[in-house]
């Protein structure tokens, strides 16, 4: 019901979930706050666009700009990368969830 609410363009809905996933289906936009800072607000189109995770070994992490990687999960095998797609060449990039991006999010704020 609110999904066919909203798919009318004069008609707008604000959701205050954690359950990402409905957010995921029914939202256009999405605000991410975490503790009472806004750590980011775009389109939720966007932001499946412009975030992505690489797995990539230490070394090559190091080679990468600072302002593109937003969280690192080290690992045995190397590490796993949750980066800005455009500043990243040499790599394959994986698709990112809207839930997967906030949790990597909060625990690089939490740091």
């Amino acid at each position: 019901m609110l999904y066919d609410f909203t798919r009318e363009e004069n008609h707008s809905i604000l959701i205050s979930s954690h359950i990402v996933s409905d957010l995921e289906k029914l939202c256009d936009y999405i605000a991410f706050l975490h503790k009472g800072k806004l750590l980011l607000f775009e389109e939720k189109d966007r932001l499946l666009e412009q975030y992505g995770v690489i797995h990539c070994t230490e070394e090559q992490l190091s080679k990468l700009a600072s302002d593109t990687v937003i969280h690192i999960k080290r690992t045995p095998y190397g590490a796993e990368a949750l980066v800005k797609r455009e500043g990243i060449k040499d790599f394959q990039v994986s698709p990112v969830t809207v839930e997967e991006l906030f949790v990597q999010m909060s625990k690089e704020a939490e740091e």
